[in-house]
């Protein structure tokens, strides 16, 4: 049954992931404007938050500082909500994506997935 759990939770944080960029380009497309300058604003955007989280928030990061790999974590799920409010996104949707983001990675913090090695 752990390993079941450890590999639901590691799952369902690599999708929470992929849905963070997915989140961040609509946002920046959108506050940016629909045309070719919203398009280069969220590729350059995703492309990015992608860059960073390679650097600092990945599990085998070449920047394994705890403090700099929460940072980026906090500032990319925070800052896209706050941009997905801004951008007019259906307040559910906002809410949905904060609070399975935060429940997610809080269980990701915890035993057994957090002394897990995969």
């Amino acid at each position: 049954m752990t390993t079941v759990y450890v590999w639901t939770v590691s799952l369902l944080l690599f999708v929470s992931e992929v849905v963070l960029m997915g989140a961040l380009g609509h946002a920046v497309w959108r506050l940016a404007g629909r045309g070719p300058v919203g398009w280069a604003a969220a590729i350059g955007a995703v492309v990015v938050a992608c860059v960073l989280w390679g650097l600092f928030a990945a599990p085998k990061a070449p920047v394994d500082v705890a403090a700099a790999r929460y940072a980026v974590k906090i500032g990319l799920y925070g800052g896209t909500t706050a941009l997905l409010a801004v951008a007019g996104v259906r307040t559910s949707w906002v809410l949905g994506f904060a609070g399975f983001s935060l429940a997610i990675n809080v269980l990701a913090l915890l035993p057994p997935v957090a002394d897990a090695e995969l």
